[in-house]
């Protein structure tokens, strides 16, 4: 008996159920790796959402495929697709490729790992989580950045759509350049009319990254971390987003969910279900960058605790969890690039014990790209913890 398309998938869905957690309605939690059953293999083809991945298009300066053409012929669009393309082509030069010429060079795991990537305190970085990992099934991004809306550029005056798009760019400017969001600044740039939250630069990045978009969804989550279909009336502004996404070949999908959430103990002990939400998703590696040492105070010991007990590996710079929390017996710790200072502005953060390790470490020494607080003074580190 033949099964469509349809059935295949929830078959799918049935088999890898280390990847279950119980929702009640729309948007679903992606399973995304290949099934194995007794049949013969069978291919499902990814449908690609044309007007949502034509809405993208616009803003991260791709010619659209059907809706929005009008807009792609205009000259102020065509003049800010020139500008994103240079900066891209900078981008991709000195970060992307050498990002990931570095992860293979070294061998690193993280280069074909497919499990699902943990990476708190990020923001719209998804970038850089991409970079390192490029296979992860499922990203989970949280930030203080509010969620924010997409609107269609036909519902834009031509002022107002050229204004927007010129702070997409602006946007990602510092990013892009150093290597890291500017917290500050994003609560700003981040928190107006048109470019109400990361959801744009989020997907600018996707469709940058070479991927096309087949669905956004918003969603809540209830007390157990289950997903809740998401109600304007109800629930006012979204905190939680999904991006489904594949690459070219239409044949993996991959999914995207960001939560404005503030991590804090505090907030944590108030609100679990994050954590439960994160928690249903099974083996997890966590990637943490310019996250101003918050887990070097008393404030965020739940978040740091949680990724030590949880995740597989754990790929950071200096400002993510302490050195001295990678305990010997349990982690296997490579340390690459240099340290020997942290910014004047967490000069109290610095590690003495960090500086020891990294002395000793047979893979000192340049880092091939510019990550982290510490360009500032031309240093890079990474700390890669394998759980043992």
């Amino acid at each position: 008996m033949k099964m469509t398309h349809l059935m295949f998938l929830i078959f799918c869905t049935l088999i890898y159920a280390c990847q279950n957690f119980v929702q009640e309605k729309q948007p679903q939690h992606s399973v995304t790796k290949a099934c194995s059953t007794k049949e013969p293999t069978k291919t499902v083809t990814i449908n690609v959402d044309t007007l949502k991945d034509d809405l993208v298009s616009i803003i991260s300066a791709i010619r659209p495929k059907k809706s929005y053409i009008n807009i792609a012929e205009t000259a102020f669009w065509g003049k800010y697709r020139n500008m994103v393309n240079s900066d891209w082509g900078v981008v991709s030069k000195y970060k992307i490729k050498p990002i990931k010429h570095w992860v293979d060079s070294i061998n690193l795991a993280i280069g074909k790992d497919t499990n699902t990537l943990f990476y708190p305190f990020a923001g719209a970085d998804f970038l850089y989580a991409n970079s390192f990992f490029p296979h992860a099934s499922n990203y989970i991004l949280i930030g203080l950045e509010p969620v924010g809306h997409l609107k269609s550029p036909d519902s834009l005056k031509e002022a107002i759509l050229q204004n927007y798009l010129n702070k997409v760019e602006s946007s990602l400017y510092f990013s892009n350049k150093v290597g890291f969001f500017r917290t500050n600044s994003m609560r700003t740039e981040l928190n107006q009319a048109e470019l109400d939250g990361t959801i744009h630069l989020l997907s600018f990045y996707i469709k940058r990254c070479g991927y096309s978009i087949s669905g956004i969804d918003y969603f809540l989550l209830d007390t157990l971390g289950r997903v809740k279909e998401y109600n304007k009336k109800e629930a006012g502004k979204p905190y939680a987003v999904k991006i489904s996404f594949c690459d070219s070949t239409l044949k993996t999908p991959q999914s995207l969910y960001y939560f404005s959430y503030n991590l804090s103990d505090q907030y944590l002990k108030k609100h679990k279900e994050i954590l439960k939400f994160v928690s249903g998703f099974g083996k997890k590696n966590a990637f943490l960058k310019a996250a101003s040492y918050l887990m070097h105070t008393g404030g965020f010991t739940i978040m740091k605790q949680y990724i030590l007990d949880n995740c597989s590996i754990v790929l950071q710079d200096d400002s993510g969890i302490p050195f001295r929390s990678f305990n010997v017996d349990m982690w296997d710790v490579k340390i690459f690039g240099t340290y020997s200072k942290t910014i004047p502005l967490f000069r109290n953060k610095y590690q003495s014990d960090l500086k020891a390790a990294i002395n000793k470490s047979p893979y000192k020494g340049r880092i091939p790209f510019r990550i982290g607080y510490n360009v500032n003074h031309n240093e890079v580190n990474l700390i890669y913890a394998i759980k043992k």
